[in-house]
């Protein structure tokens, strides 16, 4: 499958349960805004490349998978749903996508999927080709810089049936919780 070179698929309990009962055992309020079954913009799977490792100076941290070069894509449905301009996407749902795929790909951070360890701060999009409604396109992130508790991410949205012509591009910041990444 032409997937399986984008890495291991990522599994997230709170992804696999279509009733909502995770969630809401787990203390949230509602449905996520991008993988929830109904969702406008939906990431059917996402799929991880662990970078080479994280070496932190002076912290006697090392872990042989994980930090700068770790990816994930994903691949999107954008439904009817997402729709603004007669049969284009909201740009929204665009900035949407590319604040999870920034947050999830530094969960990731570590070598190992830990959900909720950090909080996007800051992310600057840039919107350069409308995405048509029930589009089927890719998402991709990479870890490109760790600073202590600092993750940043470069990501784009492109569409792999036309040679990855780029629809979004998107820069983000999380910082990790405090624990999380060695601090140096």
């Amino acid at each position: 499958q032409e997937h399986a070179s984008w890495g291991e698929e990522l599994e997230v309990m709170e992804w696999k349960e279509d009733d909502g009962t995770y969630r809401e055992k787990h203390g949230w309020q509602g449905k996520d805004l991008i993988h929830d079954k109904d969702a406008p913009v939906r990431v059917l799977n996402y799929y991880v490349q662990y970078g080479p490792g994280i070496i932190v100076q002076g912290a006697g941290g090392a872990k042989d998978r994980g930090g700068v070069g770790t990816t994930l894509t994903g691949i999107v449905h954008f439904t009817p749903r997402a729709e603004s301009h007669k049969g284009f996407c909201h740009g929204g749902s665009m900035c949407s996508l590319l604040d999870d795929v920034i947050g999830w790909v530094a969960f990731l951070v570590t070598g190992e999927c830990r959900p909720w360890t950090g909080f996007t701060v800051q992310i600057n999009s840039s919107l350069k080709r409308p995405i048509p409604v029930d589009s089927i396109l890719l998402v991709k992130a990479r870890i490109t810089k760790i600073e202590r508790r600092k993750v940043s991410v470069e990501a784009s949205i492109v569409d792999p049936k036309e040679d990855d012509a780029c629809h979004a591009v998107g820069t983000g910041l999380v910082v990790m919780n405090r624990g999380v990444l060695p601090e140096a």
